[in-house]
């Protein structure tokens, strides 16, 4: 699992048919130079901080062997007047 920042939307000009229909995002990891395209599965736009499943969570997540990342939630900062359990 890794925390980062949707960079924006990508594109493959070929990929397995059981890809097809599924938005691809490039994800930057916080406090890394690393980036990570993701099957994106909640819609994320470009700047939300998103939590990424990798290796068998993401194909777990996603129903799909061929899968190594998958943006699974948005993560949301505190609300001011709401603590942290």
């Amino acid at each position: 699992m890794m925390l980062g920042t949707v960079v924006r939307r990508v594109w493959s000009d070929r990929q397995l048919p059981s890809l097809d229909g599924r938005r691809l995002v490039l994800v930057a990891e916080l406090d890394s130079d690393r980036h990570e395209v993701a099957v994106d599965l909640v819609d994320a736009g470009p700047g939300v901080l998103v939590l990424v499943a990798t290796d068998e969570a993401a194909a777990a997540a996603t129903g799909d062997a061929t899968v190594d990342a998958a943006v699974v939630a948005l993560v949301a900062e505190p609300s001011e007047g709401r603590r942290e359990a």
